[in-house]
C-alpha cells in the first residue's frame, strides 16, 4: 500500500510542472459555466425537470466537468505506446500492479486538480446565481469522496482503451467511443432525467451513468439510500473493469513471454 500512496504522491508533485495544462481546464471550465449558465436561463422556464432549477444544474455541471478536467490527459496513448514499443515488459518486472500504477497515477493528478477545479468553479458560481446554494450542499463532502472512486472508474476504462493496443491497429477510435460515452451516457452536459425514459434507463445500467450522473446528481437529489445506491453501482463497475483490465493484461504477459520478452 507505501507503494501506491507514493505513487500517488509523486504524480501529484508533478503537476507543478503541468501549470500551463491546469490552467487550460480552468479556462475551459470558466467558459462551460458562463454557457451554460446562460442557456439555463433562457431553457429552465420551460421546467423539464422540477428537481432541477438553475443553481442545481449549473452545480451538476460543475461536479461533472471537475471529473473530467481533472483526470490526467493522454494516459491511453501512453499505455497504447507502452504496448507497441515492448516497454510494458519492464513493467512487468516492478514490485507494483501495472494497472495500479496507473491508476495512482491519475488518482494523484486528481487530488491536485479537484480543490483547484471545484474552488474556482464554484466562486464563479457564487457570483453568478448571487450566492445561491444547490438543494443538497450538505451532501458536497459525500459527493467529493464519490468522485474518487468515478475517477478509478474512469481511469480502468482509460486503461482498457490504452491495453486495447494489443488487438487494434489504434486505440484511437476506441477513445473516442468511450469518451463520448462518458458525455452522454454520464450526462456531463445534461442530467439523465432530461433523456427519453428508454435511454435513461440504458444510461444507468451502464459503467458511464454510474460514474456520472449517479454521483454528481446527488447534488440536487441526495438521500442516504442514494447515496448507497451510487457507492454499490461504483463498486459493481470497479470490479467489473478491474477484472476486464486484468485479463487483457494477462493475455498480454502472455504474449510477451512466448516472444521473450
Amino acid at each position: 500500500m507505501k507503494k501506491y500512496i507514493r505513487i500517488m504522491l509523486t504524480a501529484a508533485s508533478d503537476q507543478i510542472f503541468r501549470i500551463k495544462s491546469l490552467l487550460a481546464r480552468l479556462f475551459l471550465l470558466i467558459i462551460m459555466l458562463f454557457v451554460f449558465n446562460l442557456f439555463w436561463n433562457i431553457i429552465g422556464s420551460e421546467k423539464i425537470d422540477s428537481n432541477i432549477s438553475a443553481v442545481n444544474f449549473i452545480w451538476y455541471l460543475l461536479l461533472g466537468a471537475v471529473l473530467q478536467f481533472g483526470r490526467p490527459e493522454g494516459l491511453h496513448r501512453q499505455i497504447e505506446g507502452e504496448v507497441r514499443s515492448g516497454d510494458i515488459a519492464y513493467r512487468m518486472m516492478r514490485p507494483v500492479s501495472f494497472i495500479g500504477y496507473k491508476c495512482c497515477e491519475s488518482l494523484g493528478t486528481f487530488c491536485v486538480r479537484l480543490p483547484i477545479l471545484l474552488f474556482v468553479g464554484a466562486a464563479l458560481i457564487t457570483f453568478l446565481t448571487d450566492g445561491a446554494l444547490p438543494d443538497q450542499i450538505q451532501a458536497l463532502p459525500i459527493i467529493i469522496v464519490l468522485l474518487f472512486g468515478s475517477m478509478f472508474l474512469l481511469s480502468l476504462g482509460t486503461v482498457f482503451v490504452g491495453l486495447s493496443a494489443l488487438y487494434l491497429q489504434d486505440s484511437l477510435p476506441l477513445f473516442w467511443l468511450v469518451q463520448k460515452g462518458e458525455y452522454i451516457l454520464g450526462g456531463l452536459f445534461f442530467p439523465l432525467t432530461f433523456y427519453p425514459d428508454e435511454l435513461f434507463r440504458f444510461a444507468l445500467a451502464t459503467p458511464f451513468g454510474s460514474a456520472g450522473y449517479n454521483v454528481t446528481s446527488l447534488i440536487y437529489r441526495y438521500t442516504p439510500e442514494q447515496a448507497i445506491t451510487a457507492t454499490l453501482s461504483l463498486g459493481f463497475w470497479i470490479s467489473i473493469m478491474l477484472g476486464i483490465d486484468y485479463l487483457l493484461f494477462f493475455i498480454l504477459k502472455r504474449k510477451v513471454s512466448v516472444n521473450g520478452g
